[in-house]
Protein backbone atom coordinates (compact mmCIF):
# COMPACT_ATOMS: atom_id res chain seq x y z
CA UNK A 1 0.00 0.00 0.00
CA UNK A 2 1.38 3.38 -1.07
CA UNK A 3 -0.03 6.05 1.21
CA UNK A 4 0.42 8.99 -1.16
CA UNK A 5 -0.67 7.18 -4.32
CA UNK A 6 -3.33 4.64 -3.42
CA UNK A 7 -6.76 5.63 -2.09
CA UNK A 8 -7.58 4.20 1.33
CA UNK A 9 -11.21 4.04 2.41
CA UNK A 10 -13.05 3.19 5.59
CA UNK A 11 -16.50 1.82 4.81
CA UNK A 12 -19.33 1.71 7.32
CA UNK A 13 -22.21 -0.71 7.02
CA UNK A 14 -25.31 -1.31 9.09
CA UNK A 15 -27.46 1.51 10.40
CA UNK A 16 -25.08 3.13 12.90
CA UNK A 17 -24.23 5.99 10.56
CA UNK A 18 -27.92 6.58 9.85
CA UNK A 19 -29.37 5.76 13.30
CA UNK A 20 -30.35 9.09 14.82
CA UNK A 21 -31.71 7.41 17.97
CA UNK A 22 -28.30 6.12 19.01
CA UNK A 23 -26.61 9.43 18.34
CA UNK A 24 -29.19 11.26 20.46
CA UNK A 25 -28.83 8.67 23.24
CA UNK A 26 -25.03 8.93 23.31
CA UNK A 27 -25.24 12.72 23.28
CA UNK A 28 -27.63 12.66 26.27
CA UNK A 29 -25.28 10.29 28.11
CA UNK A 30 -22.40 12.70 27.53
CA UNK A 31 -24.54 15.60 28.73
CA UNK A 32 -25.28 13.64 31.92
CA UNK A 33 -21.53 13.17 32.48
CA UNK A 34 -21.00 16.91 32.02
CA UNK A 35 -23.76 17.66 34.50
CA UNK A 36 -22.32 15.25 37.06
CA UNK A 37 -18.88 16.81 36.68
CA UNK A 38 -20.32 20.27 37.24
CA UNK A 39 -22.49 19.32 40.24
CA UNK A 40 -19.87 17.24 42.06
CA UNK A 41 -16.65 19.01 41.05
CA UNK A 42 -17.94 22.49 40.22
CA UNK A 43 -16.12 22.13 36.91
CA UNK A 44 -17.20 23.22 33.44
CA UNK A 45 -14.37 21.34 31.72
CA UNK A 46 -16.62 18.57 30.38
CA UNK A 47 -19.21 21.06 29.20
CA UNK A 48 -16.50 23.11 27.51
CA UNK A 49 -14.94 20.21 25.66
CA UNK A 50 -18.30 18.72 24.68
CA UNK A 51 -19.72 21.93 23.25
CA UNK A 52 -16.46 23.05 21.64
CA UNK A 53 -15.67 19.72 19.99
CA UNK A 54 -19.27 19.28 18.85
CA UNK A 55 -19.33 22.65 17.10
CA UNK A 56 -15.93 22.19 15.45
CA UNK A 57 -16.58 18.59 14.45
CA UNK A 58 -19.91 19.61 12.96
CA UNK A 59 -18.03 22.03 10.72
CA UNK A 60 -15.67 19.16 9.87
CA UNK A 61 -18.63 16.96 8.95
CA UNK A 62 -20.00 19.75 6.76
CA UNK A 63 -16.58 20.00 5.07
CA UNK A 64 -16.45 16.23 4.51
CA UNK A 65 -19.99 16.29 3.13
CA UNK A 66 -19.49 19.30 0.82
CA UNK A 67 -16.17 18.00 -0.54
CA UNK A 68 -17.71 14.52 -0.90
CA UNK A 69 -14.88 13.04 1.18
CA UNK A 70 -17.51 11.25 3.25
CA UNK A 71 -20.50 9.78 1.45
CA UNK A 72 -23.31 9.13 3.89
CA UNK A 73 -26.94 8.25 3.47
CA UNK A 74 -29.84 10.06 5.16
CA UNK A 75 -30.24 9.78 8.93
CA UNK A 76 -33.50 8.68 10.54
CA UNK A 77 -35.22 8.63 13.92
CA UNK A 78 -37.14 5.40 14.58
CA UNK A 79 -40.34 5.73 16.61
CA UNK A 80 -41.74 3.15 19.05
CA UNK A 81 -44.19 1.93 16.41
CA UNK A 82 -41.34 1.28 13.98
CA UNK A 83 -42.08 4.28 11.81
CA UNK A 84 -39.03 6.24 10.64
CA UNK A 85 -38.70 9.99 10.26
CA UNK A 86 -35.97 11.44 8.09
CA UNK A 87 -33.77 13.96 9.92
CA UNK A 88 -33.05 17.22 8.05
CA UNK A 89 -29.47 17.28 6.75
CA UNK A 90 -28.46 20.25 8.92
CA UNK A 91 -29.56 18.58 12.16
CA UNK A 92 -28.13 15.26 10.98
CA UNK A 93 -24.70 16.84 10.53
CA UNK A 94 -25.00 18.37 14.02
CA UNK A 95 -25.83 14.97 15.51
CA UNK A 96 -22.93 13.46 13.59
CA UNK A 97 -20.64 16.17 14.94
CA UNK A 98 -21.86 15.55 18.47
CA UNK A 99 -21.41 11.78 18.28
CA UNK A 100 -18.09 11.89 16.43
CA UNK A 101 -16.60 14.74 18.46
CA UNK A 102 -18.47 15.75 21.59
CA UNK A 103 -19.34 12.29 22.88
CA UNK A 104 -15.87 10.77 22.53
CA UNK A 105 -14.00 13.75 23.99
CA UNK A 106 -16.41 14.02 26.92
CA UNK A 107 -16.14 10.32 27.72
CA UNK A 108 -12.35 10.54 27.38
CA UNK A 109 -12.02 13.51 29.73
CA UNK A 110 -14.65 12.41 32.27
CA UNK A 111 -13.47 8.84 32.75
CA UNK A 112 -9.83 9.77 32.23
CA UNK A 113 -10.07 11.99 35.31
CA UNK A 114 -11.54 9.08 37.29
CA UNK A 115 -9.49 6.06 36.24
CA UNK A 116 -8.42 5.38 39.83
CA UNK A 117 -12.02 5.35 41.16
CA UNK A 118 -13.59 1.90 41.07
CA UNK A 119 -17.24 2.98 40.71
CA UNK A 120 -16.41 5.12 37.65
CA UNK A 121 -14.21 2.37 36.25
CA UNK A 122 -17.19 0.03 36.63
CA UNK A 123 -19.60 2.54 35.04
CA UNK A 124 -17.22 2.99 32.12
CA UNK A 125 -17.14 -0.74 31.42
CA UNK A 126 -20.90 -1.11 31.83
CA UNK A 127 -21.21 1.51 29.10
CA UNK A 128 -18.72 -0.41 26.95
CA UNK A 129 -20.67 -3.64 27.51
CA UNK A 130 -23.83 -1.84 26.39
CA UNK A 131 -22.07 -0.75 23.19
CA UNK A 132 -20.76 -4.29 22.55
CA UNK A 133 -24.16 -5.87 23.23
CA UNK A 134 -25.97 -3.36 21.05
CA UNK A 135 -23.56 -3.91 18.16
CA UNK A 136 -23.59 -7.70 18.55
CA UNK A 137 -27.36 -8.02 18.11
CA UNK A 138 -27.50 -5.74 15.07
CA UNK A 139 -27.44 -6.91 11.48
CA UNK A 140 -25.49 -5.46 8.55
CA UNK A 141 -28.57 -4.89 6.35
CA UNK A 142 -27.30 -7.21 3.60
CA UNK A 143 -23.91 -5.54 3.58
CA UNK A 144 -25.11 -2.26 2.11
CA UNK A 145 -22.62 0.60 2.36
CA UNK A 146 -23.92 3.44 4.52
CA UNK A 147 -20.80 5.60 4.64
CA UNK A 148 -17.54 5.67 2.71
CA UNK A 149 -14.64 7.96 3.56
CA UNK A 150 -11.18 8.31 2.09
CA UNK A 151 -8.70 8.80 4.94
CA UNK A 152 -5.60 9.73 2.95
CA UNK A 153 -6.62 12.73 0.89
CA UNK A 154 -3.89 15.36 0.68
CA UNK A 155 -5.89 17.75 2.87
CA UNK A 156 -6.54 15.06 5.52
CA UNK A 157 -2.88 14.07 5.76
CA UNK A 158 -1.75 17.71 5.95
CA UNK A 159 -4.25 18.50 8.71
CA UNK A 160 -3.27 15.40 10.71
CA UNK A 161 0.43 16.28 10.48
CA UNK A 162 -0.27 19.83 11.64
CA UNK A 163 -2.45 18.60 14.51
CA UNK A 164 0.19 16.10 15.67
CA UNK A 165 2.93 18.75 15.72
CA UNK A 166 0.63 21.19 17.53
CA UNK A 167 -0.28 18.67 20.24
CA UNK A 168 3.35 17.69 20.81
CA UNK A 169 4.26 21.36 21.14
CA UNK A 170 1.43 21.94 23.62
CA UNK A 171 2.41 18.95 25.77
CA UNK A 172 5.93 20.37 26.06
CA UNK A 173 4.61 23.83 26.92
CA UNK A 174 2.15 22.63 29.59
CA UNK A 175 3.79 19.66 31.40
CA UNK A 176 1.36 19.93 34.35
CA UNK A 177 -1.44 18.75 32.05
CA UNK A 178 0.52 15.78 30.71
CA UNK A 179 -1.00 13.19 33.06
CA UNK A 180 -4.56 14.35 32.42
CA UNK A 181 -4.02 14.40 28.67
CA UNK A 182 -2.52 10.89 28.74
CA UNK A 183 -5.50 9.55 30.70
CA UNK A 184 -7.96 11.13 28.28
CA UNK A 185 -5.95 9.80 25.32
CA UNK A 186 -5.90 6.29 26.81
CA UNK A 187 -9.66 6.22 27.42
CA UNK A 188 -10.44 7.40 23.88
CA UNK A 189 -8.06 4.85 22.34
CA UNK A 190 -9.37 2.08 24.59
CA UNK A 191 -13.05 2.51 23.83
CA UNK A 192 -12.42 3.21 20.14
CA UNK A 193 -10.32 0.05 19.80
CA UNK A 194 -13.07 -2.10 21.31
CA UNK A 195 -15.72 -0.45 19.13
CA UNK A 196 -13.61 -0.88 15.98
CA UNK A 197 -12.82 -4.53 16.71
CA UNK A 198 -16.49 -5.42 17.25
CA UNK A 199 -17.55 -3.34 14.24
CA UNK A 200 -14.99 -5.09 12.04
CA UNK A 201 -15.89 -8.55 13.37
CA UNK A 202 -19.61 -7.92 12.74
CA UNK A 203 -18.96 -6.50 9.28
CA UNK A 204 -20.10 -2.98 10.16
CA UNK A 205 -16.72 -1.58 9.21
CA UNK A 206 -14.23 -2.59 6.56
CA UNK A 207 -11.40 -1.05 4.62
CA UNK A 208 -10.84 -0.81 0.90
CA UNK A 209 -7.69 0.15 -0.93
CA UNK A 210 -7.79 1.41 -4.50
CA UNK A 211 -4.38 0.77 -6.02
CA UNK A 212 -3.09 3.29 -8.54
CA UNK A 213 -2.18 1.79 -11.89
CA UNK A 214 -1.09 4.49 -14.30
CA UNK A 215 -3.92 7.01 -14.45
CA UNK A 216 -6.52 4.53 -13.20
CA UNK A 217 -7.37 2.82 -9.91
CA UNK A 218 -8.33 -0.78 -9.22
CA UNK A 219 -9.57 -2.34 -5.98
CA UNK A 220 -6.70 -4.09 -4.24
CA UNK A 221 -7.31 -7.65 -2.96
CA UNK A 222 -8.12 -7.89 0.75
CA UNK A 223 -5.16 -7.72 3.11
CA UNK A 224 -5.16 -8.13 6.90
CA UNK A 225 -2.10 -5.88 7.06
CA UNK A 226 -3.85 -3.07 5.16
CA UNK A 227 -6.83 -3.41 7.49
CA UNK A 228 -4.58 -3.20 10.57
CA UNK A 229 -2.76 -0.13 9.24
CA UNK A 230 -5.88 1.77 8.20
CA UNK A 231 -7.99 1.04 11.28
CA UNK A 232 -4.96 1.57 13.52
CA UNK A 233 -4.35 4.95 11.90
CA UNK A 234 -8.01 5.86 12.37
CA UNK A 235 -7.96 4.94 16.07
CA UNK A 236 -4.58 6.36 17.05
CA UNK A 237 -4.39 9.51 14.94
CA UNK A 238 -7.87 10.44 13.74
CA UNK A 239 -9.37 9.80 17.19
CA UNK A 240 -6.63 9.83 19.83
CA UNK A 241 -4.30 12.52 18.53
CA UNK A 242 -6.90 14.62 16.72
CA UNK A 243 -9.38 14.70 19.61
CA UNK A 244 -6.67 15.60 22.09
CA UNK A 245 -6.55 18.92 20.25
CA UNK A 246 -9.93 19.80 21.75
CA UNK A 247 -8.43 19.50 25.23
CA UNK A 248 -5.71 21.94 24.28
CA UNK A 249 -8.21 24.38 22.79
CA UNK A 250 -10.97 24.27 25.37
CA UNK A 251 -9.34 23.22 28.66
CA UNK A 252 -5.88 24.83 28.74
Amino acid sequence: MKVFEDKCYIIRRGDFATDGNKKILYSLFSFALCLDDYVNNNSLDCFSIMMGSTVLWTFMEIFLYVTKTRKIKSMYITHFNGKKTKIPKTFALLLQGSEEGGVITTIGLYFGDRLSHFKYFLLFHIFILYIVFNMTIKQTHNGKTQSKRQINTNSSIFIMMAVTIYNLKTIIQYPLHYSRQCNMFFVMIYISSIWSCIAYYKGFRKVEVHKKEGNNYSVKPFSHLDTLYILGYDIFFEIGVAYLTFYNWFIL
